[in-house]
């Protein structure tokens, strides 16, 4: 951060340096801590791709946070590995100014798969759930 640059802060002034984005809405478990039957019944219609959150539109709000003192940031969704591109998400993640970490909640089931890709592109950590 700059000289002179304001910091975002909570409502007893500590600086926030964390940034939760939930990058999809679908998971492919029904767990009911997450998805109540009394919310996301038989017919309860998730996001469309094209209605989710581009890539483009992440990294900026990333970047304007980052501007604000923001250093960390926790990938979620849902099920944040069904989402095609998240290891394009993660590169551009990790070369913003500013954020040193960059963290996953999954449910681990895609993991095996996604691991290799999203270590290179930048993650840090994951936090299985």
């Amino acid at each position: 951060m700059g000289k002179g640059q304001s910091v975002i802060a909570d409502q007893w002034n500590r600086p926030l340096r964390d940034l939760r984005i939930s990058v999809i809405d679908q998971c492919n478990f029904r767990c009911v801590y997450c998805m109540p039957a009394e919310i996301f019944g038989p017919n309860f219609r998730f996001l469309r791709e094209d209605e989710l959150l581009t890539i483009e539109e992440m990294v900026l709000l990333a970047e304007s946070f980052a501007e604000l003192g923001v250093e960390k940031i926790r990938i979620t969704g849902g099920e944040p590995l069904l989402r095609r591109d998240l290891d394009l998400l993660v590169e551009r993640l990790a070369h913003i100014s500013g954020i040193r970490d960059i963290a996953l909640t999954t449910n681990g089931i895609h993991l095996v798969k996604w691991a290799k890709r999203l270590k290179e592109a930048g993650l840090k950590r994951v936090n299985v759930s």
